[in-house]
């Protein structure tokens, strides 16, 4: 669609449509070979608003690959500009999303996206007025319409359609934040794609014994996970936590007083699943401060409440540096306390699963489905995991 650009420099330019999910279409300005249309109200540069010290027509002959309009027009424009024209968006920008007014939002950036489609201006008031704002979380510090708008898209998780918003801005601008929150874009899409994935490979008719063979499965794959994030070397977890070890010598003397012969490949081939789960969450070595502290070591202080590293076996060891304590003798695997959360829920479905009683049968079958689900998930996550060792 060819016109005349809407800021009003003259320029005939063609606008390319955008069409996003929901059906706004954002027109992008090109020039008539193609290019980005770098209108010259969009830039800021010392000369442009001190235009009477060359004098009008000076500044229009100046600029007459880019200005098509005659020194009267320009003037107003100006005039137009100094009284407000173009202000920023961060102020009302943090306003709706104070108040939660995702819709009011959108519909005010998409005013100005349509009133005014400038691409390559910066709005930002913090650098542009001196103003300091809170940080809404865009990729550049310029502001520009476009990242608003992906921004909005972003917290309306609309990732497909925020992802379009950045591609296209670094398209006009190029900066390289662009095309990084570009790629982190792209792992999050291809994760909610690969969760969806995994939500749907649940059986509809789910029943008892589905659920005991998934966990069963789901547990070995566990156990293996744990092994590995060991190295099979479970000697100073037991030296740190020495109740676990008996609990592994218990359960290794009571199968040994059958008269079944087992396979044992690990210390942990005993242990039940509430036990990997938590193996994994103390191995994390992470705790809540219960007071406020400073390391002797590296200095670094923390308040009361705040996640630490921290142990008490043989000696006690606490840091809010993770390789400062490392370095103490302190225990660490990398390990998502999310992983950890969702391995505690399937044992606790299990031993519904083990004590049949008079449930709920509408809650079960959810109960059973939520677990399934869960199950799916962190194989999948096990999956990658080992995927990932391989490649290394």
């Amino acid at each position: 669609m060819k016109g005349l650009c809407k800021t009003d420099c003259g320029m005939e330019i063609e606008y390319v449509p955008h069409e996003f999910s929901d059906g706004f279409v954002y027109y992008l300005p090109r020039n008539l070979d193609g290019t980005i249309h770098n209108c010259i109200f969009s830039e800021e540069e010392p000369d442009f608003f001190d235009i009477e010290a060359d004098g009008w027509d000076d500044f229009c002959e100046k600029h007459k690959e880019r200005l098509k309009i005659d020194p009267v027009d320009l003037q107003g424009i100006v005039d137009s500009m100094l009284g407000g024209w173009f202000e920023p968006m961060d102020l009302d920008f943090m306003e709706f999303i104070k108040d939660g007014n995702m819709f009011g939002l959108k519909k005010y950036v998409e005013e100005e996206l349509i009133r005014s489609p400038m691409p390559t201006f910066a709005h930002r008031s913090d650098y542009r007025w001196g103003e300091q704002d809170d940080d809404i979380g865009l990729p550049t510090t310029q502001g520009y319409q476009l990242e608003y708008l992906g921004k909005i898209y972003e917290l309306m998780i609309r990732l497909e359609d925020a992802k379009k918003c950045f591609e296209l801005q670094h398209e006009c601008t190029g900066e390289p934040e662009l095309k990084k929150h570009v790629e982190e874009l792209d792992k999050k899409i291809q994760e909610r794609r690969n969760t969806e994935k995994v939500t749907e490979d649940i059986p509809d008719n789910l029943t008892s014994e589905d659920m005991r063979t998934k966990i069963e499965l789901t547990e070995l794959n566990i156990r293996k996970y744990v092994v590995e994030l060991f190295s099979n070397n479970f000697t100073e977890l037991f030296k740190k936590n020495p109740t676990l070890k008996e609990q592994c010598q218990k359960r290794r003397k009571k199968d040994e007083d059958t008269m079944l012969n087992f396979n044992e490949n690990s210390p942990i081939d005993t242990v039940s699943l509430g036990s990997l789960a938590h193996i994994l969450k103390i191995s994390r070595g992470i705790k809540r401060s219960k007071f406020r502290d400073t390391c002797k070591i590296c200095k670094r202080s923390w308040e009361r409440n705040e996640d630490i590293f921290s142990e008490n076996i043989p000696k006690k060891i606490s840091c809010v540096d993770k390789t400062c304590f490392a370095k103490q003798g302190g225990f660490v695997k990398n390990t998502p306390i999310d992983f950890v959360h969702r391995i505690d829920n399937i044992s606790k479905t299990r031993n519904i699963l083990s004590h049949p009683r008079d449930y709920d049968q509408e809650m079960f079958k959810i109960i059973l489905r939520e677990t399934y689900e869960t199950c799916n998930i962190i194989n999948y996550w096990m999956e990658e995991f080992f995927k990932n060792k391989q490649s290394i």
